[in-house]
């Protein structure tokens, strides 16, 4: 069945009373799939870590219980940040979280600001997706990886989301789309989650002295 428009786009940028019941449910729709992407970037001991469309906050709540460094998410939805600066709030306010309201086109941050990005289920409401990618490959140390998570586009994903909110691709044209953006060692993997179709591509900031493609 397909998703209705409105609430596509309530899932995009939430707003307003739709918005704050939107975000709730989609803290447990997305849950299987945040899990398996925090597992994927395998966060090392002090990384500072971004992620982007960072929603309810659960997902960078499940990385602060780990090895980490400094953590930082943004979203464009206000009902978003303030849900999940709520659930940050002791990161927060010891100084090893921020919440920003931003855009992923317009990173809030300065050049090689992070060891590691994340986006899950964001990719779709990036219409060209390259200004975007970009902009974490700027915010990335030299190294830094990337990791997105998303359904690519088949027949069931195209039956289920109205093309009028989303950019569905397919896993070969997201691992162009990062080529084109300058990143390296692209890779892709399809982690069990049910029949959802669920993958998980991963890129790097070249190294210093590497050479972008």
């Amino acid at each position: 069945m397909a998703k209705p428009e409105l609430i596509a786009r309530q899932s995009r940028r939430p707003s307003g009373w739709l918005g704050e019941i939107v975000a709730r449910v989609m803290s447990f729709e997305t849950a299987p799939a945040n899990r398996i992407a925090v597992e994927q970037l395998a966060v090392r001991e002090g990384e500072s870590i971004l992620e982007i469309g960072c929603g309810h906050g659960r997902t960078l709540a499940r990385i602060a219980g780990g090895p980490c460094g400094f953590l930082a998410g943004i979203d464009p939805s206000e009902v978003m940040v303030r849900l999940a600066r709520r659930r940050l709030r002791r990161e927060i306010e010891a100084g090893r979280a921020e919440v920003s309201l931003a855009t992923s086109s317009a990173l809030p941050f300065p050049d090689a600001r992070f060891d590691a990005a994340l986006a899950v289920h964001v990719l779709y409401f990036w219409t060209d997706a390259l200004p975007e990618l970009r902009e974490i490959r700027r915010v990335l140390r030299p190294g830094g990886r990337v990791l997105l998570g998303y359904r690519p586009r088949d027949a069931e994903t195209l039956a289920a989301l109205p093309a009028t909110v989303y950019s569905l691709r397919s896993a070969e044209e997201t691992e162009a789309l990062l080529a084109q953006a300058g990143l390296v060692a692209i890779r892709t993997t399809a982690p069990a989650l049910g029949s959802s179709g669920f993958v998980c591509t991963e890129a790097h900031r070249p190294a210093s002295g590497e050479a972008a493609p």
